[in-house]
This record gives structure tokens, C-alpha cells and sequence, in this order.
């Protein structure tokens, strides 16, 4: 798999946030458990447990722009050799639950409410399929979002506008929270307006 900015700004938030954990204030227990389902997958790293949640898919026609670094007919090729439909693409989506054995902290959010109404389901699952898998929202002590894309940060607010992690600390990336604020060459919205007036956000 090629390394993207996507998955280097993820590393470095997880990493950046974990000198943090000690000092974290305690709101659970959050005791380990080695359930599995369909929506929800744990695995251990030392003795730490994560917890990827699913919240849900994406799919779409495959445009011939969309990969910018191959043609259309090599990434159709990929999707056969993977046993995946051709001219289709699927983008799935899943944000971590980390249990340090007695702190919870969650690595990005996902799509959010409003994007489970307007697709009907296929995504913005994250905060039910996080309750299917025994964490309550309540619990959290730290979310560390590791970029400013929907379907990173909209999972922070609840469908009434609520802070969905109404107890938890919010992390950013520094870098991240400076670009965040650049417009573009036509203007555009600063993308740090998840962030106003919701929450007090530790930029890292």
C-alpha cells in the first residue's frame, strides 16, 4: 500500500497524542473485552486494545480523473485482481476506539449525522456501531482528529448539534490547524469552523 498524506497525518496525530495519556483525566474504567462483530473489529497492540469502528461506505462510479497517478484501465485492473467489480469504487470508512486499560480515546469521527441521512445509511454509522460495540459516547476522555475532511471531523457533532463526545478532549494537528485556515485561490470557508463555538481544541 502507498503511504498518502492521509495516512501520515493519522500516524502522527495517534503518536503525538499518546505522550498525552498519562496525564489524561480518568472517566471510565474501560474495561477490555474481546467481542467481535460485523461492524466493529479489535485487535491488540501490546497492551493496548483498538477498536476499528465502522462508519460504513462510500461507493461510486470511477471517474477517469479519480486516481491521479494511474489510468483508469490499471486501477480496473487492480480492482479485478482484488476480486472487485469494475468502474466501481468503494471508500470505507473507520475511525479507532484506543483503550489504554483505563482511558478511551477515539482517532478521527467519521461522516457524522447528517451524512447518515443524506446516504441513506451507507454512511455516518460511527456513533451507533461505537454503542453496538460497548463504548459509550459519555466515556471518551480524548479525540485526536488527524485532518480536517468530513469525514474526519463531522462525527463530532451529534445530529442536535451537540458535542457528540461531550467530555472529551479535542487534539489537532498544528499544521493541520493552520492550513485549515488558508483560503484557497477563490476564498472558501475556514475549515476550523467544526471547532466554533463547540469546543476547546489542543492544537499539537
Amino acid at each position: 500500500m502507498e503511504l498518502t498524506r492521509r495516512h501520515a497525518l493519522a500516524g502522527a496525530a495517534a503518536i503525538a497524542a499518546t505522550p498525552l495519556l498519562p496525564s489524561m483525566p480518568v472517566r471510565a474504567d474501560a474495561p477490555a473485552t474481546d467481542q467481535q462483530a460485523p461492524s466493529f473489529y479489535r485487535y491488540k497492540v501490546g497492551d493496548i486494545q483498538v477498536t476499528v469502528v465502522s462508519d460504513g461506505k462510500n461507493v461510486f462510479k470511477l471517474e477517469d480523473s479519480f486516481i491521479t497517478n494511474a489510468k483508469k484501465d490499471e486501477v480496473n485492473a487492480a480492482l479485478e485482481k482484488a476480486f472487485l467489480p469494475r468502474d466501481i469504487f468503494t471508500i470505507y470508512y473507520g475511525p479507532l476506539v484506543i483503550n489504554t486499560g483505563g482511558k478511551l480515546v477515539v482517532i478521527d469521527t467519521g461522516n457524522g449525522p447528517v451524512a447518515k441521512v443524506n446516504s441513506k445509511g451507507a454512511n455516518g454509522l460511527f456513533t451507533a456501531n461505537m454503542a453496538a460495540a460497548g463504548f459509550d459516547p459519555k466515556d471518551i476522555d480524548m479525540v485526536v482528529i488527524s485532518h480536517f475532511h468530513g469525514d474526519h471531523v463531522n462525527g463530532l457533532l451529534a445530529a442536535d448539534g451537540t458535542p457528540a463526545f461531550p467530555n472529551a478532549e479535542i487534539l489537532v494537528p498544528a499544521t493541520e490547524w493552520k492550513f485549515g485556515g488558508r483560503a484557497g485561490p477563490t476564498g472558501g470557508r475556514d475549515r476550523r469552523s467544526f471547532a466554533r463555538p463547540h469546543f476547546l481544541c489542543a492544537v499539537i
